[in-house]
């Protein structure tokens, strides 16, 4: 895995300077800001009003997550009266057809939500296994705003 550095941050992604923010340790916004080079001037940042006591509407962990990449054998195993109901409730989770062959091809990474969304869509067919990705590793993540 790689070491957590600014260059890895997307760059228009908010970063956080508030030192007396209750979460500061566990942020990576704050982490990643305090990694901010010298040279940088001006940049999107988190204001107060996104902290609310020891909550933040921005809160990003500074744990590394399992992010997926590609979903070819995802319904390999499920009966075939299940796979076309299920390959629509998957194209709602990936927003449109589309978009759900993207991910199944690996072009984008399948963020630690979607793979909650897809192992809740499996359970609720009844199952159990753990999906199994392309590919999986062990990153920062970086969440829309």
């Amino acid at each position: 895995m790689q070491k957590l550095d600014f260059s890895l941050a997307p760059t228009h992604w908010a970063i956080c300077f508030q030192d007396e923010c209750p979460l500061k340790n566990t942020c990576l916004r704050y982490a990643i800001g305090h990694m901010a080079p010298a040279k940088l001037t001006h940049h999107s940042t988190v204001l107060p009003a996104a902290r609310r006591g020891d909550q933040c509407a921005l809160f990003a962990t500074k744990e590394p997550v399992r992010m997926a990449r590609g979903m070819k054998g995802l319904l390999t195993g499920v009966r075939t009266g299940d796979a076309q109901e299920m390959r629509e409730q998957l194209f709602d989770i990936f927003g449109s057809r589309r978009q759900f062959y993207r991910y199944r091809n690996g072009e984008y990474e399948i963020t630690p939500r979607q793979q909650v969304l897809v192992a809740q869509l499996f359970r609720q067919y009844g199952y159990e296994h753990q999906v199994a990705y392309d590919h999986e590793s062990e990153q920062y993540y970086f969440p829309d705003e």
